[in-house]
């Protein structure tokens, strides 16, 4: 009866053996699939932020852009309405140029 009770005593030690080095193995893949996860993340999150770099340059560009454009069409109104052949129902050759300098002709 005795081996009995240390057969048992033994494969519960055994059992208790394998069962932690069994979930340690999960625990231990699970950390490092954890840790690949936040690699990925910290690598997308890089990504994101070098995104957002490039379009706050291209918004800073646009918004130039547009101020100069702003200010080109404040002076070419301001010629105009200089202009002494305004009210004329033909339009004058310094008309025409102020007309091309939109265009670029």
């Amino acid at each position: 009866m005795n081996h009995i009770y240390m057969l048992l005593g033994a494969l519960a030690v055994i059992g208790t053996i394998t069962g932690a080095a069994y979930f340690k193995g999960r625990t231990d893949g699970t950390v490092a699939e954890a840790l690949r996860n936040a690699a990925a993340v910290e690598a997308l999150n890089d990504d994101l932020a070098a995104k957002d770099r490039e379009l706050a340059a291209l918004e800073a560009a646009r918004l130039e852009q547009m101020q100069v454009l702003e200010a080109r069409v404040e002076e070419l109104t301001e010629e105009a309405n200089a202009d002494v052949n305004a009210t004329r129902p033909a339009i004058g050759v310094r008309s025409v140029q102020r007309l091309n300098s939109i265009t670029g002709d």
